[in-house]
């Protein structure tokens, strides 16, 4: 039986996944360590759907994992952006608090 991430893998692959299965395997690489390469399908998700508000925190967690905090300053502030477009105060509030631990 295929690992969680080969199946994530496999899925996104195909070329036909959506947002969700990126973000998913985005989310595992990093649950097992693998940060470069969950930053690279963090960055392709948000550069082809700047508003999937949900991808912001753990990409910039991810960046800052990499050590790139400045990096991660500005991915925190462009979804604190998206936020503020579509209206979502609730997630807004919840990047501006990571902004602010990032330092």
């Amino acid at each position: 039986m295929p690992s969680r991430l080969e199946t994530l893998r496999s899925i996104v692959a195909q070329g036909t996944a959506d947002t969700f299965a990126h973000y998913a395997l985005a989310m595992e690489l990093r649950t097992q360590g693998q940060l470069q390469q969950a930053w690279q399908v963090f960055e392709a998700l948000l550069q082809g759907h700047a508003d999937y508000i949900a991808a912001y925190a753990p990409a910039a967690d991810t960046l800052v994992g990499l050590l790139r905090n400045q990096e991660a300053r500005e991915l925190l502030r462009q979804g604190i952006e998206q936020c503020e477009r579509k209206g979502q105060s609730h997630a807004r509030d919840q990047l501006r608090t990571a902004l602010a631990a990032v330092g």
